[in-house]
């Protein structure tokens, strides 16, 4: 069975998308109480009238297992990678949202979640008992700044449709969208230890302290950020 046509998904399924003039405007069906095992059609996408028959690997792929596997493909191995996304009514308004959208503030936000996971791993016990009050100024410091280095590769959509896997006249359509933007590894690991030693400059932090932080910084260097 051709991948596009269909995809069966436990619950609502999560597909990407872009945006093009391509898609038929249709008479939007009456929304319907969908439960049980529902599975998702894709009706089309931004390939379609192009005579594009699959999605990108890069939609798949983070449909089936997000911004972790994302990153493990081969063109995304030395990246960072984030995606921006939502769900619209038609196209346009999913456009109207690409344009309004601030992505630098996505960016921040995932970046300081990552860093949050990054020192709450390295910390021994709590991460407010390892690194005290620095711990919660640093994920804050992280989720305010604008990150330089990041690049749009692609952006998709896809029209599709929810119908509940036994009674298939109840069904919700919807385009679902998502943009997705790139950071070289390297560059944004530098800029978050730049982020790590201005916080530790600015508060008081006993030797303890400060060797936990090295460490992190180590760790990041290391490993990079999960």
């Amino acid at each position: 069975m051709n991948r596009t046509k269909l995809l069966s998904i436990v619950g609502v399924a999560c597909v990407l998308l872009t945006f093009t003039s391509c898609a038929s405007k249709e008479k939007e069906p009456e929304a319907r109480e969908l439960d049980g095992v529902v599975k998702t059609l894709v009706l089309e996408h931004k390939g379609t009238a192009l005579g594009i028959n699959e999605l990108p690997i890069w939609v798949e792929t983070y449909v089936q297992t997000g911004i972790t596997g994302l990153e493990k493909l081969t063109d995304y191995q030395e990246k960072y990678c984030f995606v921006a996304e939502t769900t619209a009514t038609n196209l346009d308004a999913g456009q109207a949202w690409v344009n309004g959208f601030d992505m630098p503030q996505t960016i921040a936000k995932n970046v300081s979640q990552r860093v949050e996971a990054l020192f709450t791993g390295a910390a021994s016990g709590s991460p407010e008992g390892t690194f005290g009050r620095y711990f919660e100024n640093v994920v804050k410091s992280t989720s305010e700044i604008t990150y330089s280095g990041a690049r749009k590769m692609n952006d998709w959509w896809v029209h599709v449709r929810i119908y509940d896997e036994k009674v298939k006249s109840k069904y919700v359509d919807e385009y679902r969208i998502y943009v997705l933007y790139t950071i070289e590894k390297d560059l944004l690991d530098q800029q978050v230890i730049n982020v790590i030693d201005d916080v530790a400059k600015s508060d008081t932090l006993a030797a303890d302290q400060m060797n936990a932080v090295n460490k992190v910084k180590e760790l990041l260097s290391a490993e990079g950020l999960k």
